[in-house]
């Protein structure tokens, strides 16, 4: 189990309470927290695909990409588990682990896993989203020391003041059969269906083997507002793009800094085994 001391700080002081209730799940539980050295944590967890089972991840959206990406080269993943104790934890929502890290636990405990897609971006990876343009540095830039003061709030609040700062991303989108000219404020790849603490991609499916890219036409608020109302926003679906993009911007991947410009992605359908919320059965 890979644990985090960043984020709400949930995991160090009820380490040994999840080490209690989920060491009966499994042979052996082992514990490996992560402090400045985030490098060695990484190469633990790479380490730890040789020897273990499962992969447990203790943490926020941020920490959970760091660890994917660093592990997704390998042929064989253990499952991965997530407990979801960082801020705005988008990426637990898009598993369907809602609510406080006591419900992550138990998911875990009831042993149910799914798979699901990842998606290749040049040599990165992300899980849930990439963004490129407008807001997509929110995640990564807001200072921390807000977010550990004010929580999810520091995040909104720098979404004000980029939603006043126009925008543009001019970019070609290539797919199998056609390209596709984009001029919007932000571009978006959606894997799941949760970005922001919104549910923007509703039809998204995170075992489907394709990803939707949205777009929308220049508007108030860097064309935000459009996503609120359904209106001027287009959506392309694939399993694989080439994104040409004019300016050498960063994209943002599950919240962290990726790369930068021209993108080719690729859907690794059902690259990994999630611990997550078994569906309820239809009737």
């Amino acid at each position: 189990m890979v644990g985090t001391s960043a984020g709400k700080r949930w995991v160090p002081k009820h380490k040994q309470k999840v080490i209690e209730e989920l060491s009966p799940c499994f042979d052996a539980l082992d514990y490996y927290e992560i402090g400045k050295d985030f490098d060695a944590a990484l190469a633990k967890a790479v380490e730890a695909c040789s020897e273990y089972d499962a992969l447990l991840i203790a943490g926020g959206d941020g920490t959970f990409n760091h660890i994917i990406s660093a592990i997704a080269h390998l042929d064989k993943l253990p499952k991965i588990g997530y407990i979801n104790a960082g801020t705005l934890c988008d990426v637990g929502v898009n598993f369907g682990i809602k609510g406080n890290p006591k419900k992550a636990i138990k998911i875990i405990k009831n042993g149910y896993t799914s798979p699901f897609d990842l998606v290749k971006i040049n040599d990165s990876y992300f899980i849930y989203m990439a963004a490129i343009g407008a807001y997509s540095d929110i995640a990564y830039a807001t200072k921390r020391k807000r977010v550990k003061r004010v929580g999810k709030i520091a995040y909104y609040e720098k979404a004000v003041v980029e939603a006043f700062q126009p925008k543009m991303i001019k970019c070609r989108v290539k797919r199998a059969n056609d390209t596709t000219e984009v001029s919007a404020p932000f571009v978006m790849l959606l894997n799941g269906k949760n970005v922001g603490g919104f549910k923007v991609n509703r039809n998204g499916d995170m075992s489907d083997g394709q990803v939707e890219l949205y777009y929308s036409e220049k508007g108030w608020f860097n064309g935000l507002l459009h996503y609120f109302f359904r209106h001027k926003v287009n959506c392309l679906k694939g399993d694989s793009f080439e994104i040409e993009v004019d300016d050498n911007e960063p994209w943002c991947l599950d919240g962290e800094l990726g790369p930068f410009g021209t993108a080719k992605v690729q859907v690794l359908q059902r690259k990994i085994e999630i611990f997550c919320k078994k569906p309820r059965k239809s009737i």
